[in-house]
């Protein structure tokens, strides 16, 4: 009787330690997934809140420049002279200060954004450079009031197809 007693008590302990370490492994398993899971969605996060400065940056960036751009048709309504054209050099001087973070933030959206919102953002930016150009040209060209007219309904018409792009990109990724 004694042998098989020891008998017994090697084979419930060998059974208690095998189910210990077979749990111990699946223990260990569903904690790397789950801080796998974890991270990823952290990753996720980061990403996301990272764009959507992207986003809140060119935005801004835009409305700030199309605020100057609102200045423009005084400029541009002024009677020929030096009064005009020294309103003209303040105006584009003020244009190219902001011109940098706008230019910055639409560089970081292209890369950042999705293919639509940076083709939207690359349409915001060249009809920008439009309404630049058509400043610059005020002095040489007395239709520059008419030309603008058509610059700045396109190039709002541009930042708010950038905006609804950035919307679309928004809802498809938290989707």
């Amino acid at each position: 009787m004694p042998d098989s007693t020891l008998w017994v008590a090697c084979l419930t302990a060998g059974t208690a330690i095998a189910a210990s370490w077979v749990t111990s492994q699946g223990s260990l398993r569903a904690a790397r997934e789950q801080a796998n899971a974890a991270s990823a969605a952290q990753r996720a996060n980061v990403f996301a809140q990272s764009r959507r400065d992207s986003y809140i940056e060119v935005v801004n960036a835009a409305h700030h420049m199309g605020a100057l751009y609102r200045e423009l048709p005084a400029v541009l309504s002024m009677p020929a002279g030096s009064d005009k054209e020294a309103a003209v050099q303040e105006h584009a001087r003020r244009l190219r200060e902001a011109y940098g973070p706008f230019t910055r933030a639409c560089d970081v959206m292209i890369v950042d954004g999705g293919n639509s919102v940076a083709e939207a953002v690359k349409a915001v930016f060249r009809d920008s450079r439009a309404i630049y150009m058509c400043l610059l040209s005020a002095l040489e060209h007395e239709d520059a009031h008419s030309v603008y007219g058509t610059a700045i309904r396109s190039y709002w018409e541009s930042v708010n197809a950038m905006v609804g792009e950035m919307h679309r990109e928004a809802n498809r990724d938290s989707a």
